[in-house]
């Protein structure tokens, strides 16, 4: 199974005031939207502003017993999405031998929660990021005046880009993250 790296872009809120995790390649060409839960969004968010809670939330609980019990977190994986539910396995390693992965079945915002305090890949896979994610063409490699873009050029959007994350983020707030 193909397999996409992403990154966290950012926790959102959708219109009916759901929070969502939006995902993104590494070229920032797929997006994926994933609604979650209001306690998993403040701790993803929480970790994205490296900000920590005075005693440990679930998900620091979680990594710290990992840490403790020599258990490493390789990598999470979002493997399915069927009737609008996400599906995602954490690929822990338990020992020295990495011939030891243990796959455990997790919802993908305790998997993202966890990743980031791992730190580890996060992995979608292609059927996945094909079904629910936003694509995003890149602009023509010639600007109106004929020259070529330099691939590290901040070039502008094409409108079809542009209608592409309108429709995806109509209504959402991605509020502003303060770094405190």
């Amino acid at each position: 199974m193909a397999m996409i790296e992403m990154v966290v872009e950012g926790i959102g809120i959708d219109p009916h005031n759901q929070p969502l995790v939006l995902l993104r390649d590494t070229d920032r060409k797929t997006f994926v939207p994933i609604w979650i839960g209001p306690a998993e969004a403040v701790s993803i968010q929480m970790e994205l502003d490296n900000r920590q809670s005075q005693r440990p939330m679930t998900h620091d609980l979680i990594a710290n017993i990992f840490r403790e019990l020599g258990i490493r977190l390789v990598k999470v994986t979002v493997n399915d999405c069927t009737d609008k539910i996400f599906y995602a396995k954490l690929h822990l390693q338990v020992g020295q031998s990495e011939d030891s992965i243990q796959e455990v079945d997790a919802r993908p915002s305790d998997a993202i929660a966890l990743a980031l305090r791992a730190p580890c890949q996060i992995l979608v896979s292609d059927s996945v990021a094909q079904k629910t994610g936003i694509q995003v063409e890149e602009a023509d490699a010639e600007n109106e005046d004929g020259l070529e873009n330099d691939a590290n050029s901040e070039a502008p959007a094409s409108p079809e880009e542009i209608n592409k994350f309108v429709k995806l983020l109509e209504g959402v707030d991605l509020g502003e993250v303060e770094n405190n």
